[in-house]
Order: structure tokens, then sequence, then C-alpha cells
């Protein structure tokens, strides 16, 4: 499974250069490609769409390692059933918890 480039959904279905990208994205990518290329600058669809990546989720990146199976098994169920997926569940879980 592909993850998309600029916003990290599993649902990338596009490929656009080296990027992949999910169709929410891709109108956004394409502005950017408009605009540089209208202004004459080389154009990298990776670079773009790794630039609003991070321009957007500037909380990063985390892998949460040594998580107990029971839980994880329990959290990926409850993700099934509330339809989400477990980044989902976890960024739930942390809002209400705030």
């Amino acid at each position: 499974m592909r993850l998309c480039d600029c916003c990290g959904s599993p649902k990338a279905f596009l490929g656009m250069g080296s990027a992949s990208l999910c169709r929410s994205c891709e109108p956004e990518i394409r502005v950017e490609i408009d605009r540089l290329r209208a202004d004459g600058k080389p154009v990298n669809v990776l670079h773009i769409a790794r630039r609003i990546f991070k321009e957007t989720h500037s909380g990063g990146n985390y892998l949460l390692r040594d998580f107990p199976a029971e839980l994880w098994k329990q959290a990926e169920h409850r993700a099934i059933e509330d339809g989400g997926s477990m980044r989902d569940l976890i960024l739930n879980a942390i809002l209400k918890y705030l």
C-alpha cells in the first residue's frame, strides 16, 4: 500500500513524477506545478508533495515501539468498527485526553 506523499493518506492511487498522490491532493499539487512552470522554474512533484506534508503536519512522523500486543489487537478491532484507521483512532484518543 502506498501512502500519499502530500497528506499521508493510504489512498494514493495517482502517480505523478516520482510521487504517489491521493485524488484530494492532486489539485493542490497541480496548482503548484502550474505556478512553477509559469515562473520558468523546474518542477519536482515529490519535492512539492513532501514540502506540503511538512507544512501541514509539522508535528512530525512518529513510530510507536513496543506496543503491547493485546492492546494493539483491541485498537485494531476498534478502528475497524469505527470505519477508520489506526492513525485516526490514536489521534482521536490523544485529542480526548488533552
